[in-house]
């Protein structure tokens, strides 16, 4: 990492695949910003908005559209052109009218994909892990870096405690009211996160519990055969259903 022209930035070849970064960009490249997703999983928004979206053609016509505020993620505009879009994010463009969302792929790590109106309203955020907190209430604490806190009238039997991790909720965006809860288990629809496998999408046929958190393991059911992953590469998107919308499937 250097700093040029007053900012952080990358050497171009030093940035992860997925970026799917030109030589016409040069030796440096925008840094993303710390923030809830990991720097290695994530899209700075100056990327998406020059390079992938390619509504402008250079950082500085980027920056300008970015610090005036056209684009929202999550439903909250954001102004920091380094901003890091990551995995379930929502992007939307209201003066284009166009939504997408932030998933998984086998060849890019990560992609940009295109979304109706009516889904750009909600996202999915799996549980990390939870806690619980002063007054006995719980603390679902989410893989997008938000937290909801969930209110518990008698901390000795907190029957509204129904969340486990690795559960994924359906919220709205901005709100982070909760709509669904999709439970961690067999027979429901999960893509596949991280390793080899990213961006696999099948019905969960077996969890195998075991001690550590790199021993358990997942298979999942696709296309005639099964592919075993890592627990937390696991990710829930529906039951029967996707309930987002997901390329080259079904919903």
């Amino acid at each position: 990492m250097t700093r040029h022209g007053g900012q952080k930035t990358l050497k171009r070849l030093n940035t992860p695949a997925f970026l799917q970064i030109k030589r016409k960009h040069g030796k440096f490249f925008i840094k993303p910003a710390p923030g809830p997703h990991s720097s290695r999983l994530c899209l700075p928004l100056l990327h998406i908005i020059r390079d992938l979206l390619k509504i402008v053609d250079n950082h500085r016509e980027a920056k300008k559209l970015i610090v005036a505020g056209h684009f929202k993620v999550d439903g909250k505009v954001v102004r920091n052109k380094s901003f890091p879009v990551g995995l379930m994010d929502v992007l939307s463009i209201e003066k284009l009218n166009k939504h997408y969302r932030i998933l998984p792929d086998s060849h890019h790590g990560l992609i940009l994909h295109e979304i109706s109106e009516e889904e750009s309203v909600f996202k999915l955020c799996r549980i990390n892990n939870k806690k619980i907190v002063k007054g006995g209430h719980v603390q679902l604490n989410l893989h997008d870096g938000r937290n909801i806190l969930i209110k518990v009238k008698d901390p000795r039997t907190p029957k509204e405690d129904i969340y486990k991790r690795m559960d994924v909720l359906k919220i709205s965006i901005p709100e982070q009211d909760i709509h669904k809860i999709l439970k961690f288990k067999e027979n429901n629809i999960a893509i596949i996160v991280s390793g080899k496998n990213i961006g696999q999408v099948g019905k969960i046929i077996n969890i195998l519990k075991k001690f550590g958190p790199k021993a358990s393991t997942v298979s999942i059911q696709h296309n005639g055969g099964h592919t075993e992953t890592l627990y937390d590469y696991t990710f829930i998107i529906g039951e029967e259903n996707s309930e987002i919308d997901i390329p080259n499937i079904e919903n």
